[in-house]
This record gives structure tokens, sequence and C-alpha cells, in this order.
């Protein structure tokens, strides 16, 4: 049953999708797996994965059609009207081998027949990273630790401590076997990648202890991933190539780093534009004039209008976020604040009260 990500998410269906990012950074800080025992690494991937199908226009407009995200949806002539999104060959179980046969016919929903090198493909690791605001702005290296398979030291990825492989017995060495089912409609006839060899036609002559065989064992490995400039909560980082090492010599899998922007004390951040609180002294407010300002960049000397107010706010062009992949970035936003003095020197309160006469 596809899951209801505005229920993970906690917004309704006709949400906006500001709503559905401040819903998101909540949870994403509630439930973030650094906060220990007040926070939870399963609720956390649920979280972003809603966000990743909500966060996304297409993909939002695909899960409220479909009720999942995927390209296409559809069925060949004569199922015309057959709900293909909902169908589980497990509610064929009372009919013999009915689920099979559908999924010889149409491989299930969305799938395809796996080839051999699919099947000795290692498998794809997940992990999420903090990055501080500052980070995005220039973009940075991350050291990060993951703990996954490599290959077999003892036996090269063979997975035979000979190093010397063996037809396999099953398949007699060509990689696949066929199978042939009796139905109620008839026999019908199947072809898989053997099981045994994984598609290789081969086995190992003596099993690697070390490995049992797959050709790979686990270790703790750390490698820098690069955190690119402009890169948000929510979007993930593919390293290539950085996941399990494959099954016997298959391609190793891929390594998908979710990245999580820590709050920060002084700035917040809508998109690509940066916000800001400026404290500005009293007599600024009335008279106006020119405050230089840090930013992430360099300092900036910002005007302040005359006669402004608390609340008011400033747009500094370029220097917000930039952009991924662009040389634009968005826009500083400052929201003027009064410094009141606590305290007046005599002098100081004299000016006041011959300004406040002048108001009378």
């Amino acid at each position: 049953m596809a899951k209801d990500y505005y229920n993970i998410l906690g917004v309704s269906r006709d949400a906006s999708a500001d709503e559905i990012k401040k819903a998101y950074r909540r949870l994403a800080l509630r439930y973030h797996p650094d906060k220990g025992e007040n926070g939870n690494a399963d609720k956390f991937k649920e979280v972003n994965e809603a966000y990743q199908a909500l966060g996304n226009e297409e993909k939002r407009r695909q899960y409220d059609q479909f009720g999942q995200t995927f390209e296409g949806a559809g069925a060949g002539p004569g199922f015309a009207g057959f709900d293909f999104n909902n169908f589980r060959t497990e509610d064929f179980t009372g009919f013999g081998d009915f689920g099979d046969i559908f999924e010889t016919f149409f491989g299930g929903r969305g799938a395809r027949r796996r080839s051999p090198a699919d099947i000795r493909r290692g498998g794809d690791l997940e992990i999420i990273v903090d990055v501080a605001l500052r980070d995005t702005i220039s973009g940075e290296k991350k050291e990060i630790t993951t703990t996954h398979e490599i290959e077999c030291t003892d036996c090269s990825g063979t997975g035979s401590s000979t190093k010397k492989q063996s037809t396999c017995a099953k398949c007699g060495g060509k990689g696949q076997i066929d199978i042939t089912r009796q139905t109620m409609l008839g026999a019908f006839r199947q072809v898989k990648v053997c099981p045994d060899c994984k598609g290789l036609g081969e086995i190992p002559e003596k099993v690697c202890r070390t490995c049992q065989g797959a050709g790979r064992s686990k270790k703790n490995e750390k490698i820098k991933v690069d955190v690119p400039a402009g890169i948000n909560s929510g979007q993930t980082i593919r390293v290539a190539g950085r996941g399990n090492a494959g099954w016997r010599g298959g391609a190793a899998g891929d390594l998908y780093v979710g990245v999580n922007i820590l709050p920060d004390k002084e700035y917040q951040r809508e998109g690509f534009d940066l916000y800001k609180t400026l404290t500005i002294p009293f007599t600024k407010v009335v008279l106006g004039g020119s405050m230089k300002v840090p930013t992430f960049y360099e300092s900036v000397n910002v005007k302040i209008p005359p006669v402004s107010r608390a609340g008011d706010v400033l747009r500094v062009r370029g220097y917000g976020v930039p952009k991924v992949d662009s040389s634009n970035r968005g826009d500083l936003y400052l929201t003027l604040d009064i410094d009141v003095p606590k305290r007046l020197t005599l002098k100081q309160r004299r000016l006041l009260e011959d300004l406040d006469k002048e108001f009378d």
C-alpha cells in the first residue's frame, strides 16, 4: 500500500509548497538522529522520502495522480481501466500460479527483467550528513565514514579460496535456467537467471571462508564528498561506485548522501534567499544613513532610508545563496530592528528634549 506522504508531513492535500517545506523542516529537526534519545532515524528517513515526493512539483503531480512517483503508467490493449498501481500478486495466491504468470507477462508494477549484471551489482547505500549554512555558500568537502562491503582481499573477489571456478551444476554453465509452469491457462515457459551462479555459469571451486563465496567483505571507510554550493536540505548527492561491492566481481553500487542544513543563529534561508535582522541606532531611524553590514562574502554598505520603521525590510541583491550550477545568487533581506539605548548621557538627553519640543 502506498505511503500517505501528506499524512507523514502533517499537511493537507491542498497545502502550498511553502507549507510543505515548513512542515518538512520542523519534522526533520524533531527526528534528526543526532538528537540522541529524542531522534528517530526511521522517522527522519520517512520524512525525507515524503519531502522528496511532495517538494518537487512534477513528482507531487505524479503522486497525486498515481499514489507514487514514477514516469509512465498504463496497460496494453484489452486492459483498459485495470488499476495496475494497486495490483498485488499476493492478492491472487488462491489461484495457484496466477501471480507468477502475471509477473511473467508484465513483470509486476514498474518492474523489468533483471539481467545477470543487475543481480551481481552491489547494493546502494544511504547516509544523512549535517552541513552548516555557511558551507553551502562556497561548497565544501565533507568527510564521512561508511560501513560497506568491499572486494574480499583473500580471494580477490572471486569467492574461491583457490581463485578457480567450476561449471555451475544447476545451469550447466549457461547462466540461466528454463522453468515451465502448468497453469489453468496452459503451459508457460520462463527463462530466469540461475540463482546459484547469478548468470556467470561458474561457481567457486572451493568456497572462500572469509566471504563465504560472495567475493566481498565489510569494512569501515572514510571518504570525502563534494558538497556543491547552493545545495539545500532534502537534496541528495550521488557518489557513483562508493556503495557496496558487487557479488563476485559485479559492479559496485552507489552512495547517496542526503543533506541536512543546520539552523544558523544569524541567518535564515528560504530557497536561494537569506534573511537576517539588522539592528540600527535609533537616530538612523529618523535621519537615515548608511551602515556596513557583514555578509557571507564581504561587508557591504547598506543605505538606511530616512524615517524608517522597525520591521521594514531592505533588499541587497546578489548576497544570498549561490544557485546550483549557475553564476547567479539569491538576495539578502535585512529586517530592521531599532537599538534603543538603555542609558543616556546628559548631553544626549538635552538634545532629545530640545528635539521633542520641536514636535510639540
